[in-house]
């Protein structure tokens, strides 16, 4: 099943009150608590400007208790370090880069490290640029920014917790680094993060 709520505006702008609700609304879709109605992932394909804000820190921590994977896009800001935008960039998040058809990252990809924490970022990279994506009003185009690698994040995310549904979020998020294929320099960087995910491994 899917779920989406509206949180930008036509040109794509929000603000943090009404972006917070949004993600406090998927903590309890239908506003019973005694329900567990959330979703298994939220995929996030959006964030704010360069720089570490922890205005959504707290819903995301609660996401991740609750059982919440929080896919977050890396930001468009590369190719230059530590260009991510919150909530990517919060260490709660878990952020894709983009990469192409030949697994070179997009010279757009935000790059680590975090302004946050200073750690690792991206997480990972999936595929973002040229993907095939729905097109307003009708029809199918394609489309690049690191928006379009979250969902394939968010949707191996999906697939495993059909597998396995009692899955922890922290044990998929482990799963995704250490099963992807590694790029740039050896071992995890802030270019690639741990590398493409491979979800079929």
């Amino acid at each position: 099943e899917l779920m989406a709520e509206k949180g930008l505006n036509s040109a794509g702008s929000g603000t943090v009150s009404g972006l917070l609700d949004c993600m406090q609304w998927m903590l309890d879709p239908d506003g019973n608590p005694a329900t567990d109605d959330f979703p298994d992932v939220v995929n996030n394909s959006w964030g704010t400007s360069p720089g570490c804000f922890t205005d959504f820190q707290s819903v995301i921590v609660a996401w991740r208790m609750s059982g919440i994977f929080p896919a977050f896009s890396a930001g468009n800001s590369g190719p230059g370090g530590t260009t991510g935008g919150s909530p990517g960039v919060n260490r709660p998040a878990f952020a894709s880069g983009a990469t192409d058809i030949n697994d070179v990252i997009a010279s757009f990809s935000s790059r680590g490290p975090s302004s946050c924490d200073g750690t690792i970022f991206p997480e990972v990279a999936a595929p973002g640029v040229d993907v095939l994506s729905v097109k307003g009003g009708g029809g199918y185009q394609q489309l690049s920014g690191t928006s379009m690698a979250s969902p394939h994040t968010a949707g191996c995310v999906a697939l495993m917790r059909s597998a396995v549904p009692t899955i922890s979020v922290g044990k998929m998020q482990n799963i995704l680094k250490n099963t992807a294929l590694d790029l740039g320099v050896a071992g995890d960087d802030n270019t690639y993060g741990n590398g493409r995910i491979d979800c079929l491994r």
